[in-house]
């Protein structure tokens, strides 16, 4: 490992002297209940305008909750990163756009409400796992899209800026590709409300290499040893547009980033306590919105 790598890795793993400050169920849209809500993990260092991460938990769009941050939470918080880990609208209630929109105005509140929770609001990145990988990958490339409207109090009546970058982590980015690939194919019909023959447009409006342009937001993909959804033509499209895309395959793993309540667990995929996992999150992290120490 070089010497870049552990420094990383130490920074990332670090854990602070205090256990993070947890502030459960916080409201970012009144109109849908519990579907909107966030948990945040703060560090307790009594730090202002800190880097911020917005975790997207997966699920396939129709289970999950913000509690899947459990762990990746409190671990970034002690390195002095404000997480905040979302709820959103799951199908049928979430069917696209739905789900996406709320992504999108859960962005918007954490910079309406960035005072509060100490967040630098120019230091906003989000994460996403599986379903959530996706739905981040909309978020990074299209919040402003007139068609996903973020009609929350939290966004004003107005577009909502990008976040800084995206970690998408085992998630599909072409819902075309998606549809072939996957065996379940009412699952996704279920997303959209129908097939790609019936809603061509909603699957591409839906699939975050649709909406790839130049000065997009940094780029990092995760997958494992199989490429499902365009993960790697994500990462192509982006990189011929001109923007900063990375890929991490991690051979072997069915589906990386599984998350589980105990760390360290490996159950038909690898946890996101995955050192390489953790190494290029940690990075990439660095990179794009800074270090929280």
């Amino acid at each position: 490992m070089s010497t870049l790598c552990r420094s990383v890795l130490a920074a990332v793993l670090a854990a602070g002297c205090n256990a993070p400050i947890e502030i459960d169920d916080v409201s970012y849209d009144d109109r849908h209940g519990s579907a909107t809500t966030m948990d945040f993990y703060l560090p307790d260092d009594g730090e202002v305008l800190r880097p911020t991460v917005m975790f997207i938990h997966g699920g396939g769009w129709v289970g999950g909750d913000k509690s899947h941050a459990i762990n990746i939470g409190p671990r970034l918080a002690r390195s002095g990163y404000v997480v905040a880990s979302i709820n959103y609208r799951l199908v049928p209630a979430g069917v696209f756009p739905n789900n996406a929109i709320d992504c999108i105005c859960a962005l918007a509140f954490l910079r309406a409400h960035a005072d509060e929770y100490g967040i630098d609001p120019d230091r906003i990145a989000v994460v996403g796992y599986s379903a959530g990988a996706h739905l981040g990958g909309i978020v990074g490339l299209a919040s402003d899209h007139p068609e996903l409207p973020a009609d929350c109090e939290a966004a004003g009546g107005q577009p909502v800026a990008a976040p800084v970058s995206v970690v998408a982590a085992s998630g599909a980015q072409d819902m075309f590709e998606f549809y072939d690939w996957v065996n379940d194919k009412q699952s996704v019909r279920d997303i959209f409300g129908g097939s790609p023959t019936q809603l061509p447009y909603a699957y591409q409006l839906g699939s975050p290499i649709w909406h790839v342009r130049a000065g997009a937001p940094p780029f990092l993909l995760m997958n494992d040893a199989v490429d499902f959804g365009g993960i790697e033509a994500m990462r192509n499209a982006l990189v011929a547009a001109g923007s900063d895309a990375r890929l991490l395959r991690v051979a072997g793993a069915a589906h990386i980033l599984v998350q589980h309540d105990e760390p360290g667990v490996y159950e038909g995929g690898m946890t996101i306590e995955a050192p390489e996992a953790w190494i290029a999150m940690g990075d990439f992290l660095a990179r794009t919105i800074g270090r929280g120490h």
